[in-house]
């Protein structure tokens, strides 16, 4: 990237090497005069800047874009942008932008880079500040080794510097299935006009959705002329919408335009679960592996586990993209030397290898349940494909990346789709453990302190929904690692001694932990001190942005849940309490309540907490209310717990 001052612009020469002069020269986009006509033509108001937008970083001025597919299925797409920096913040991320393009097959026509200054010159790009790279979603892997990005640097950067670039990549027939796209309408900076044209043949279907335009003024029209249709949109006014920490996914919290050409869902899904189950064929190579996998095994449900791990132990995806642009699925045979594949790929050879032992299995295409629509299907929705597995005690799903899963389970919130004899859509919801009810987090207990300083006791535990997965827990170790990180996040300083589960389904899990101070409890003085954990125990399983004290967006929580702990300190007797953890005063909103009491009585301390919350999707206001009760809860003086000697005198410890 250039970022040179105004006296030194363009004033460097970098020595091409040979493979970027022959692009150049094979293109004649990178001619400085080529595309000037048209990127004069219709420009916007280039004076638009930080007294309109004072507390934005950068603004599209205008933003145009197009799909172009011809009678012969070449396929068009052009983007043309004008960009202007309001400061220097964004110049890392539009200074140098990358143009992917598959080498040998796309062509890449850059009609127009260039920056427009803030005292009227236009400096042009020149040609050795483009520049090739990988891309790298899939460098490395020879499949896709034609992938490529031009690198455009623009000269000239400095704040109040439009930035321009025209661009197009013309994709030959037969290569793209559809002409589809999902497109983001309120992009990080605000945009003054954004225009987005499909021209298509006459007879082609185009199936378009566009949700939560917001205030933006908008305007959606249909032509025809010369054998072809265009359907055009245009939005003026468009909000920035900025992402933050668990921010809802922007498919869910922005402006929405989507479009294809595939004829129906059922089509869409049926391409793809068609190649997988053709390309899901086991050889003997994959047969052998499998034998050597499943070992001596003869249950079938551990014979699918040992595949699943053994295969996910082993086997790289290749989860971009750009590995599924022509939807390609290469047989199992071949993914399995290569030992890599594409989403596709990767469902063909764990479907390969089930069946090279004799199990019933079948691909399912995944897509993700919270952004699918069956309007309007695109591949932004796919989340690869599954494997379900018929097995005498019912379903059991492997997902090449998330591996073995249940409904619910940790794959939840997907669709599952087919298509069955008759062409209809069939369709698998996978819930989210905890997703139908509140999930819930119950530890109860007591904990007795010796005068010697040392504490041991036991605690009694109950989860359910999304504070735990069964299938990952049928080891001692697993167990034993659950439950020492919950009597971490507990108290401070202890050990699991000893558990036993005495309840594991996929409902609920029930253990009885016993613990115990790995040293004596601090000491400060005469005193001693014991520390709660960090907070309360569900911020592991149900993470919050507490540090932002001021948001704009929803908060996305895991789920509801509820945390109940009730927890006892028995100390020696004649012992007095000094310090007990804050009892703030109970909180309480849309949004569900905490509270945190202590009770002392003698020579006990008994702590009760109760945080419950009703709402997964949090706006900023709520989750003000709900942040101020989580870091109350959070402070020291809501953790700390100091006791001692009653012999001794009431100095500050």
């Amino acid at each position: 990237m250039n970022n040179l001052g105004p006296k030194d612009r363009c004033t460097s020469r970098l020595i091409l090497t040979a493979a970027t002069f022959m692009f150049s020269a094979a293109l004649a986009c990178n001619s400085p005069a080529a595309g000037a006509s048209m990127s004069q033509k219709g420009t916007p108001d280039l004076s638009i800047g930080a007294a309109q937008f004072p507390d934005d970083d950068a603004v599209i001025l205008r933003w145009v874009q197009r799909w172009t597919l011809q009678r012969d299925g070449t396929v068009h797409r052009r983007d043309h942008r004008w960009l202007k920096l309001l400061n220097r913040r964004p110049i890392r991320r539009f200074g140098d932008p990358r143009l992917d393009f598959v080498h040998g097959q796309d062509k890449l026509v850059v009609h127009t880079a260039r920056t427009h200054l803030p005292d009227g010159e236009i400096l042009r790009v020149p040609k050795y500040s483009f520049n090739l790279a990988a891309p790298n979603d899939v460098a490395g892997w020879p499949e896709y080794a034609n992938w490529q990005q031009q690198i455009v640097s623009f000269s000239g950067i400095e704040t109040n510097a439009v930035l321009e670039l025209d661009y197009e990549v013309v994709t030959p027939a037969g290569v793209l299935p559809w002409v589809e796209a999902d497109l983001r309408l309120n992009e990080d900076y605000p945009t003054v006009e954004r225009v987005v044209t499909v021209t298509l043949p006459e007879g082609t279907a185009l199936n378009h959705q566009v949700d939560r335009a917001g205030p933006a003024r908008s305007d959606f029209g249909k032509s025809a002329a010369n054998g072809a249709v265009t359907y055009r949109w245009t939005f003026k006014d468009l909000a920035g919408g900025r992402a933050e920490s668990q921010s809802p996914p922007w498919q869910q919290r922005s402006g929405r335009l989507r479009f294809t050409t595939a004829p129906s869902a059922a089509k869409w899904v049926s391409i793809m679960s068609d190649r997988i189950d053709q390309a899901g064929q086991p050889d003997e190579t994959i047969k052998e592996f499998c034998e050597f996998a499943v070992e001596d095994e003869v249950d079938a449900t551990q014979r699918m586990r040992k595949i699943a791990k053994k295969l996910h132990d082993s086997f790289n995806v290749v989860d971009s993209p750009k590995s599924l642009r022509s939807l390609t699925c290469r047989s199992a045979a071949q993914v399995f030397r290569a030992n890599y594949g594409n989403p596709l790929e990767s469902a063909a050879l764990y479907l390969a290898a089930l069946r090279s032992l004799g199990m019933e299995a079948a691909a399912q295409v995944a897509v993700d349940a919270t952004i699918w629509d069956e309007q309007v299907p695109t591949g932004s929705a796919l989340a690869g494909a599954a494997v379900v597995v018929k097995l005498p005690e019912g379903p059991m799903y492997i997902h090449p990346q998330d591996g073995v899963f249940e409904n619910p389970g940790h794959f939840g919130r997907h669709l599952l789709l087919d298509v069955d004899a008759s062409g209809t859509l069939r369709k698998t919801y996978v819930y989210g453990r905890g997703e139908a009810e509140p999930s819930e987090l119950q530890i109860t207990g007591k904990i007795t302190v010796d005068a010697e300083g040392q504490a041991s006791g036991e605690l009694r535990i109950r989860l359910t929904g999304l504070f735990f997965d069964p299938l990952p827990l049928e080891t001692g170790k697993a167990q034993k690692k659950l439950v020492s990180g919950l009597t971490d996040r507990l108290v401070t300083g202890f050990e699991v001694t000893g558990h036993s589960i005495t309840a594991l389904s996929n409902r609920v899990l029930r253990a009885t932990v016993n613990v115990a101070s790995k040293d004596e409890l601090k000491r400060y003085g005469t005193r001693r001190v014991l520390r709660l954990g960090d907070g309360p125990v569900f911020l592991a399983d149900v993470p919050m942005p507490l540090a932002q004290s001021r948001r704009e967006t929803d908060v996305r929580l895991a789920g509801r849940f509820r945390e109940i702990v009730d927890l006892t300190v028995e100390l020696p007797e004649g012992w007095k309490v000094w310090v007990v953890p804050a009892s703030p005063r109970p909180a309480e909103g849309t949004w569900g309540s905490a509270s945190q009491i202590l009770k002392v009585t003698e020579n006990t301390v008994r702590l009760r907490r109760n945080v419950a919350v009703t709402t997964e999707t949090l706006g900023p206001d709520d989750f003000a209310g709900l942040r101020r009760a989580i870091n109350k809860l959070r402070a020291d003086q809501s953790l700390m717990l100091v006791f001692g000697e009653t012999s001794q005198t009431d100095e500050t410890p």
